[in-house]
């Protein structure tokens, strides 16, 4: 935790876990960001004057005893000037990203927000590139505290330590190989001027971009990044110096194409699931099921206030996948009012995924379920399990709740063999067993089976709810 400035000694120490650098900022006129520098200034009258920059080398320590996650989310009071002065806190997780991070914090460099009310907080995960030597020596001219895990915290962990670190009232969670556009930073903050519970999310709009050429892509792939070069006359002389295939990752995004834009020509639009999200609601996303599911961490706002009220996230999530929902989720039971923008619009950068990440992403939706056992979590199992699609999913789950509403007390025991599908549909992902004979995986006998067919029946003489009883008839034919 940051004590009164970037270059004060931290009272409250995690035990060797955590090597931290703030970075001063560069601008002359931001001298007041250190205690030291302060009390210098009020005995100069001269306040031209230029001083050189340092680096500040810190650790931070785990705090002894048991605190609840709400109060560890806190951070220290702030009483100097240059902690009142911070109004963005940017959060960026990163583990063996090196050197995409690299370029998603020189796109934080062109930004149209001052910068000197924003700091970009880096948790490195124990990567085990040259994130650290990197970094170690970067200047920006945003305030930039570089936080090094010597142990793998994982990431709902890591977030959280972001999240006590900050001194911004709007934290912006940014994923490690986002390149952002130069408002991003900008359109992020106006947008929670007017509500206290907005969530602003920019990753559904997210475009795809190749800055890398990693040994893993397939031939498919490097063809691609081989058309997507001719629209930029620089980029594609340095992807006709690469020969396929290569042993070690070739850069073809430099600074300079940061700087000037030119990247642009490198990004497409990609990512279906998302589309099928932008095409078919709103910003607002009414009429959506599930608005939680634009919590993705990879680019989204919230006010410092109400994700600490929340708790933060979940650190049982250890693994990749679904800590952001999780969260979101709690949110939306809070109130949240969630928002998703193109003005806000970020690239990811392009990079292999390892075979794992499917089951540990399986592993932490069971998470999610035991966590939330309500209807609205255990029904995310369809779609991942490709028994319907993410928009039938959305009705069936929309018919549902109008079942119970309305019509419930016609069919008394429908809600329960409902949630006991749902559950066994979960179970079936979470062993990997793939989803034949889900009443008998589910310890459905024929008379099971017959007064669940007479329920389909009564609910399809209701001429309501056809999305419903086509998935259950679906699941009886299994």
């Amino acid at each position: 935790m940051l004590g009164n400035s970037p270059t004060k000694q931290h009272t409250e120490r995690e035990e060797g876990l955590y090597d931290i650098w703030p970075v001063p900022l560069a601008k002359e006129t931001e001298r007041k960001r250190t205690i030291s520098e302060s009390k210098r200034e009020e005995k100069s009258k001269d306040r031209s004057s230029k001083r050189k920059k340092t680096k500040h080398s810190k650790s931070i320590q785990h705090e002894s005893g048991q605190r609840n996650k709400t109060q560890s989310l806190q951070s220290p009071s702030h009483e100097n000037q240059s902690s009142l002065d911070i109004e963005v806190s940017i959060i960026i997780p990163s583990s063996n990203k090196y050197p995409l991070n690299l370029l998603s914090l020189f796109s934080l460099e062109n930004q149209t927000f001052n910068q000197a009310k924003m700091e970009v907080i880096f948790i490195d995960d124990a990567s085990t590139d040259q994130t650290a030597e990197k970094l170690n020596s970067y200047s920006p001219p945003y305030q930039f505290i570089y936080i090094r895990s010597k142990e793998k915290l994982g990431r709902a962990k890591s977030r959280n330590l972001g999240i006590r670190l900050a001194r911004g009232s709007i934290l912006i969670f940014l994923d490690a190989e986002m390149i952002t556009e130069a408002n991003f930073v900008e359109n992020h903050y106006k947008s929670h001027q007017s509500k206290e519970n907005m969530i602003l999310s920019g990753a559904i709009h997210s475009k795809a971009l190749y800055s890398c050429i990693f040994p893993e892509f397939s031939e498919k792939q490097i063809n691609k990044i081989g058309a997507l070069t001719k629209n930029n006359k620089e980029i594609n002389k340095r992807f006709q110096v690469f020969n396929y295939p290569g042993e070690e990752l070739f850069p073809l995004v430099e600074k300079s194409d940061i700087t000037s834009g030119s990247f642009r020509g490198m990004a497409f639009k990609a990512y279906p699931w998302f589309k099928e999200i932008t095409k078919n609601f709103d910003d607002d996303l009414q009429g959506f099921a599930f608005p939680w599911m634009a919590f993705l961490t990879g680019n989204v706002s919230i006010r410092k206030a109400f994700i600490v009220q929340a708790g933060g996230f979940d650190e049982d999530f250890f693994h990749y996948g679904y800590e952001d929902w999780e969260l979101g989720y709690r949110l939306y039971q809070m109130g949240a009012d969630y928002h998703v923008s193109r003005a806000v619009l970020t690239y990811h950068q392009e990079h292999p995924v390892g075979e794992s990440k499917w089951q540990e992403a399986v592993g932490n939706f069971g998470l999610f379920t035991l966590k939330h056992h309500d209807v609205d979590v255990l029904i995310l199992g369809l779609e991942l399990s490709r028994l319907t699609d993410l928009l039938t999913m959305n009705k069936i789950l929309i018919e549902y709740k109008l079942l119970v509403q309305s019509n419930l007390e016609q069919i008394p025991q429908f809600q329960e063999k409902f949630l006991y599908i749902l559950e066994t549909i979960t179970l079936m992902l979470v062993v990997d067993i793939r989803h034949i004979n889900i009443l008998g995986a589910a310890g459905y006998g024929s008379d099971d089976r017959k007064a669940l067919q007479e329920d389909i029946n009564q609910i399809k003489n209701l001429n309501k709810y056809k999305h419903l009883t086509n998935f259950l008839e679906k699941v009886i034919i299994s």
